[in-house]
């Protein structure tokens, strides 16, 4: 056992142990690694945007 908490990516709906916290949602190291680096004129970068909406809809909710 490593004492990692795992919590739910809101992204890439996989359970990681390290990321950051965007108001109560979780985004892993990994995909906030993705989007930093992802153009606005690629595909993925729209997926990107539509996940994380759902921050906006939470908060509104």
């Amino acid at each position: 056992m490593t004492g990692h908490t795992y919590r739910n990516c809101i992204v890439c709906s996989q359970d990681e142990p390290e990321g950051i916290f965007i108001f109560d949602s979780f985004v892993c190291r990994h995909c906030e690694t993705e989007m930093i680096k992802t153009d606005a004129t690629e595909d993925k970068y729209m997926f990107f945007i539509k996940q994380m909406r759902q921050i906006w809809l939470k908060q509104n909710a």
